[in-house]
């Protein structure tokens, strides 16, 4: 598993109109090379955003999530920022997602802080 590999993972987040379990398994196989301590998806995946929650905490725990949009049907418009908290002078991580379901922004946004850990 490559960064390339997170990249990909990112552009099909982007491209999702929602999180199904292909897509939310091959993010968190990505994810998981960078967190090793994220588990294996088990079979049936509860409601997507739970599960994405749930990789956040195992992934980033202590870390703020940040969730604004607006619910407009079919599709919202959310916005998520994962950052950790604590204060120091260190350069901060931030991760960024967008898109039109929960479960979409918050996990790009945790793809987002695998790739830029998987980078440093």
């Amino acid at each position: 598993m490559t960064k390339m590999d997170i990249v990909n993972a990112i552009r099909r987040v982007r491209g999702a109109p929602e999180v199904d379990v292909a897509l939310l398994a091959e993010a968190a196989e990505a994810a998981r090379r960078v967190f090793p301590s994220l588990p294996t998806l088990k079979q049936p995946v509860l409601e997507p955003v739970e599960e994405v929650l749930h990789l956040i905490d195992m992934a980033l725990p202590g870390w703020s999530i940040q969730l604004t949009g607006k619910a407009n049907e079919p599709d919202g418009h959310w916005r998520c920022s994962l950052r950790e908290t604590r204060g120091s002078d260190e350069i901060e991580i931030v991760g960024l997602g967008t898109g039109p379901a929960v479960a979409v922004a918050l996990l790009e946004a945790l793809l987002d802080v695998a790739l830029q850990k998987a980078q440093r």
